[in-house]
């Protein structure tokens, strides 16, 4: 039977993915080298990690690969932090058993967490992916790599592991080894409830949903309060002396994944037509017209 790269573990951060790619990188862990069967499937559980290597035009030659991850769960849609992909388990299946489909109130809804990165071995580059799962009930009490001691002490190699986010024009540059100071170091999971969906705490002295004071603190501000008034007072929440300097721009990758909020549709309808009216009025200007006049909309 094909088992779990890991188990009863957590992954924090990027930096913890790459030191268990590295870990399967040196043998010392497991890799996942074809699709689970039924009876893996039903041992999935909250702390198990599989490291797989997705099938490349190469493949053929060497016997090694997946084409895609199969896990007979069904998941809603992905959500973006860190580097890393979040899918909350659909509540369809969610109390449903995975070895017989019976119903299973006591099921916690699972949380697929997703991270891939390209690397060069000896046979060529290749493309790996990290799947863990956990539930928010149980994320805090599972163990990190800090706590395994053939993990602990693994050095990962610069530039060895890049990010494919990184490669889809996405930058990774918070996310990368040689950049990554103390405050990236263990990010942990922040909940997110899908719509129509409740959170319950988790049990302990701090709940899933607290943010670490270590985790991106320098980026609480909205970015569109940086694009409003770049001189603006920031907030009493990052007044200490560690708050960042407001003329520091905040990273593309932080406004891809926090948009601003979307106007209100009536603003969008009447912005559209003036933009429309301006146009033609300029274009009909450009063209020995007479010159434009504004009129009310």
């Amino acid at each position: 039977m094909q088992r779990a790269t890991l188990t009863g573990i957590r992954i924090r951060s990027p930096s913890d993915a790459r030191v268990i790619f590295h870990s399967v990188y040196l043998n010392i862990l497991p890799m996942v080298t074809r699709r689970l069967d039924t009876e893996e499937r039903s041992l999935i559980s909250s702390g198990s990690v599989y490291v797989w290597e997705e099938r490349g035009q190469h493949t053929e030659l060497t016997g090694v690969g997946i084409e895609r991850w199969t896990d007979g769960i069904r998941w809603g849609p992905s959500r973006v932090r860190e580097g890393f992909l979040f899918y909350h388990e659909k509540p369809a299946t969610q109390h449903l058993s995975h070895a017989d489909g019976s119903f299973d109130p006591m099921r916690s809804v699972l949380i697929k967490q997703t991270y891939t990165v390209f690397v060069d071995t000896p046979r060529g580059q290749r493309k790996w992916h990290l799947i863990a799962y956990f539930t928010e009930e149980t994320v805090h009490r599972l163990r990190s790599i800090d706590d395994i001691v053939q993990l602990n002490s693994v050095t990962v190699p610069s530039g060895l592991y890049k990010s494919a986010r990184s490669a889809k024009g996405r930058p990774d540059h918070i996310f990368g080894q040689d950049s990554e100071g103390s405050a990236f170091a263990h990010l942990e999971y922040v909940p997110y409830a899908p719509p129509g969906t409740t959170q319950s705490p988790s049990p302990g002295p701090s709940t899933a949903a607290e943010l670490p004071h270590n985790s991106l603190s320098s980026w609480t501000t909205p970015p569109q309060d940086h694009r409003r008034s770049p001189t603006s007072r920031p907030s009493s929440s990052l007044s200490n002396s560690s708050a960042p300097d407001p003329k520091i721009l905040v990273p593309l990758s932080y406004l891809e994944e926090h948009p601003p909020p979307r106007r209100h549709p009536t603003d969008e309808k009447l912005l559209m037509m003036l933009t429309t009216r301006c146009f033609r009025e300029r274009q009909n200007w450009l063209h020995g017209s007479s010159a434009p006049k504004h009129r009310p909309i």
